[in-house]
């Protein structure tokens, strides 16, 4: 089994949303007719990561987000002009591990991809709209400080301690919305759930959303807001990525590498 055939599956997943021309979901390093020994799936490929797939007899590595540090990995970019990202260039190319993205194809699929896997890990029932990059529950009867707290509580299995609240926690909320990782600025959210919907509560992570911006019309416009880490609010769909390609390659073995929350809260 080879790398080039991890790849060619994953595509044939692709249900028209994912556009293989520019698509970044591609080979960031090593040979695709590598033959496999095992595969390790995790949200990003740090340095970290790599060497523990590699302690595992893991050779090549599915990433959800970029290697070197911008969403094309471009491999001229100035980023390597830092120690630390030359550093971690020669690692890889001196490993001959490979490095497959699956970024694009995994943040739309249906059931198994981030949105759908986001929004039964923090348990919110079946989606009542939304399609593409976004989830809409209902909540009818609660607060927002309510639904907070059981995102809270969800999100601690993914190394996150606590969410933020903006506005009023005790404002009652009826329609939530969920989006997919950095796609989740809270214009995109109004724009195509708050009038068709009824939507007056949204859950966005820390990159895409802006607090001098989405923030301040939010307290504006009293529309409460969560905000959680972006690597929080993904994890659970790589882990249904890595259960996945366990399933559809039984003959290597797959790790799961957990990611979580990239910060520690410090009081």
């Amino acid at each position: 089994m080879r790398a080039q055939d991890v790849q060619s599956h994953l595509r044939s997943l692709n249900g028209g949303w994912m556009d293989l021309a520019h698509t970044v979901d591609t080979f960031k390093s090593g040979d695709p007719e590598t033959e496999i020994t095992g595969i390790a799936v995790s949200w990003m490929s740090t340095t970290a990561a790599l060497r523990q797939a590699l302690a595992l007899g893991c050779n090549l590595f599915v990433t959800h987000e970029p290697t070197y540090y911008g969403h094309h990995d471009e491999l001229d970019g100035p980023v390597f002009e830092l120690a630390g990202a030359r550093e971690k260039r020669a690692f890889i190319e001196q490993s001959g591990i490979v490095i497959l993205r699956c970024h694009d194809l995994w943040d739309q699929v249906p059931e198994m991809g981030i949105p759908d896997a986001w929004g039964a890990a923090l348990g919110l029932g079946a989606a009542v709209g939304g399609e593409g990059y976004y989830r809409v529950y209902d909540v009818e009867g609660r607060t927002a400080g309510d639904v907070a707290r059981q995102v809270a509580a969800r999100s601690r299995a993914f190394g996150q301690e606590a969410v933020q609240v903006i506005g009023d926690p005790e404002t009652p909320v009826s329609r939530v919305a969920i989006g997919t990782g950095a796609i989740t600025p809270l214009f995109g959210y109004l724009r195509d759930f708050r009038d068709a919907l009824g939507l007056d509560l949204a859950i966005c992570t820390d990159d895409g959303f802006t607090y001098w911006q989405h923030g301040a019309y939010a307290l504006d416009a009293g529309l409460p807001v969560i905000v959680v880490n972006h690597a929080t609010s993904e994890e659970p769909g790589m882990q249904r990525l890595a259960e996945h390609l366990r399933a559809r390659f039984p003959e290597v073995p797959v790790h799961f590498l957990p990611r979580g929350c990239l910060y520690t809260l410090v009081g």
